[in-house]
């Protein structure tokens, strides 16, 4: 599986930052009425004609847009500026529930409260606070109780959850919307009052003014504030632990560098063939190529094992067979950064362009799917001679992080732990749509892969953390604890 895209900010995984600075700003209402309107047909063409979902005809896409499409028609029709501009597109990409069918927008931070909120056993809690602020904050471990008159859950499902595509059945889900809610980035949906409970108990009300960035506070000290509970594994090496273990850091699987770090990882795992454990870390991977994930279980395992892991009890992959797809496969196979998965590139545009010839709107182009039945069903399969396995997922393991789990839960004895993944996407490859007035691209996959997991299905660990993800050395502690138990 293939997602190459922009990089993302950490844990708003809808939206990216496009410069609209070359974008002209409409004349009045009427103007952004207008601009909203064509910038909502382009986009519903990209994803009628262009979303694999859509053309195959998958409900899970069908429905969104068909229904997305008339509420987001009726409120293009009433936008009279660029908040309402970006709220009509967020609200209708977000709708499809799935990050491959993504938006970016000119939504760089411009406010902060100077909290950071996070949902923690199971409540609304403070997990920053700013201590030189103009005004008085409620302090860390301060639950939230209510926020512009109505309960904090309630306010974070009505005015944060419509833009953001994490869907309201993950059990993070409202984690996330809490961890964005104060700070104002073009959504304008930081709340201007909130009540909370303080450690006495007393229940107090504050102002929260924003304060602008970066004209008040700088870019860097919000970052800092927002990474305190965002997960992000280590940078792509091997890490030695405790116990004879071994830590191997995976951030990403769409790399920058032609691959040089994976490469130097793969020998040093060749040479762990003794080790008791090695730990892939795949917190806040949202993807990339599969095939930087699937050599480094080649490089532990062998690559005839490997291959086998990928095939489970077998695979199917679909794309759509028109020009612009072969085209993206065709520019895929020649990037250095994909350089392990050019023969299948270009053997896969080859199939399409037949597939084109012929008349056929999608096409198999890898593996076979003569008994889709026996591809859904469990398969693990012993290892031989190497070290015990293990990952750590966590709510941002996406797209080709998923695929590359599903391989590691084939070999027979490995652990996962951490928390669930947002749910399951089949699609994949996606491509950049640039809307017409140049304000916002659309991200929309033109392939799929037939999976044991169900559509939006979310990827659970056998062993769940139950601190901060964020916490580099006290996960590290715990996984350690808990391989050292197993036998």
């Amino acid at each position: 599986m293939i997602s190459y895209r922009k990089a993302l900010p950490l844990a708003l995984t809808l939206f990216g930052a496009l410069s609209g600075a070359s974008a002209a700003t409409p004349d009045g209402a009427a103007g952004w009425a207008e601009l909203a309107q064509r910038d909502l047909r382009a986009a519903a063409d990209a994803i009628r004609g262009r979303h694999f979902g859509a053309v195959a005809g998958h409900l899970n896409v069908t429905a969104p847009l068909e229904h997305g499409l008339r509420a987001a028609q009726a409120e293009a029709a009433l936008v009279g500026d660029e908040i309402a501009y970006n709220r009509m597109l967020a609200r209708f990409v977000s709708g499809f529930g799935d990050p491959h069918t993504g938006l970016e927008l000119d939504l760089r931070d411009t406010g902060w409260t100077g909290l950071m909120l996070d949902r923690v056993d199971g409540r609304y809690r403070v997990t920053w606070s700013e201590a030189n602020w103009p005004v008085a904050l409620p302090p860390r471990g301060a639950e939230v109780r209510d926020c512009d008159g109505v309960w904090i859950g309630t306010y974070l499902q009505t005015r944060v959850a419509p833009y953001v595509n994490h869907a309201g059945e993950y059990a993070h889900t409202m984690s996330l919307l809490a961890q964005q809610v104060m700070r104002q980035n073009g959504l304008a949906w930081a709340p201007a009052r909130c009540t909370f409970v303080l450690g006495d108990g007393a229940v107090k009300s504050y102002e929260l003014p924003l304060r602008g960035v970066p004209s008040d506070v700088s870019q860097t000290r919000l970052d800092a504030a927002t990474r305190d509970r965002v997960a992000v594994a280590r940078p792509v090496d091997v890490y030695p632990m405790p116990r004879d273990m071994y830590w191997v850091g995976m951030p990403s699987f769409g790399v920058r560098d032609g691959g040089k770090a994976y490469e130097a990882v793969y020998a040093k795992l060749r040479a762990l063939k003794g080790a008791k454990w090695v730990v892939l870390d795949l917190r806040g991977n949202g993807g990339g190529s599969t095939a930087w994930g699937q050599n480094a279980l080649a490089a532990m395992y062998g690559g005839g094992y490997a291959d086998r892991l990928e095939k489970g009890a077998g695979s199917a992959s679909y794309a759509i067979a028109d020009q612009a797809t072969i085209d993206q496969f065709t520019r895929f196979a020649a990037h250095p950064n994909f350089a392990p998965m050019k023969d299948y590139l270009l053997k896969s545009a080859a199939k399409l362009a037949a597939a084109r010839q012929a008349g056929r709107a999608v096409d198999l182009i890898d593996g076979d799917d003569s008994d889709p039945a026996a591809i859904r069903q469990p398969f693990s399969l012993a290892a031989p001679r190497g070290p015990r396995l293990a990952a750590v997922i966590d709510r941002n393991c996406f797209s080709s992080c998923q695929s590359v789990l599903q391989q590691i839960r084939r070999v027979k004895g490995a652990v996962v732990l951490g928390e669930a993944t947002v749910g399951y996407s089949p699609y994949g490859e996606t491509t950049e749509v640039k809307l017409p007035s140049g304000r916002a691209a659309l991200f929309v996959p033109s392939g799929y892969f037939l999976s044991s997991t169900a559509t939006r299905e979310p990827m659970t660990p056998d062993v769940a953390y139950p601190g901060n993800m964020g916490d580099d050395a006290a996960l590290m502690r715990w996984v350690g604890k808990e391989l050292a138990a197993r036998r």
